[in-house]
C-alpha cells in the first residue's frame, strides 16, 4: 500500500478532544466511568457508529490529531476501515490511497463521536453499562 501523503495522524475536531479523553481516563482505572484503553479504541466505536447510522460528517474548525496511522491494527482495524472506504466510495481504488481511507474514517468517527456521547455519556447511568445496553 501506498504511504500517506498527507498526515500520518488521525484528527478529531478538537471540541470533541475532551470526550474521547473521559472515555479513555487512565488515572481513574475505572472501567464503569472510561470503558475503553485507547482513543483508538473510542474512535473506531465511533466510525462504527457512524457506518451504522449512515452518516458522516466532515471536520470543521480546530481538529486535533490523536494517534498515529500505526496505532491501527493490522488484522482488525485496518480491514475494517478499508472495507468501509469501499463501501463509502463503491470503487476498490481507494485502497491504494491510505489518506482518502483514513479521511473517510475521520468523517464517519466524526459523525459518531456524538452518537456515541448521545448513548453512552449522556443517558443515566455508567457509560460502560451504556455501551453495553448498546451492543445489545
Amino acid at each position: 500500500m501506498s504511504e500517506l501523503r498527507g498526515s500520518d495522524r488521525v484528527s478529531i475536531e478538537t471540541d470533541v478532544h475532551q470526550l474521547y479523553r473521559d472515555l479513555t481516563e487512565r488515572s481513574t482505572r475505572n472501567p464503569e466511568t472510561a470503558p475503553f484503553l485507547l482513543m483508538k479504541d473510542v474512535f473506531m466505536w465511533a466510525v462504527a457508529l457512524g457506518v451504522h447510522f449512515d452518516q458522516r460528517q466532515e471536520l470543521v474548525g480546530s481538529k486535533t490529531q490523536i494517534f498515529r496511522w500505526d496505532q491501527f491494527s493490522e488484522s482488525i482495524d485496518l480491514p475494517s476501515l478499508k472495507a468501509i472506504a469501499v463501501a463509502a466510495t463503491g470503487d476498490v481504488e481507494v485502497l491504494t490511497h491510505e489518506d482518502e481511507i483514513l479521511r473517510i474514517a475521520e468523517e464517519y468517527a466524526n459523525a459518531g463521536i456524538h452518537l456515541l456521547k448521545r448513548e453512552v455519556v449522556d443517558k443515566p447511568g455508567q457509560p460502560l453499562w451504556n455501551l453495553v445496553a448498546l451492543i445489545r
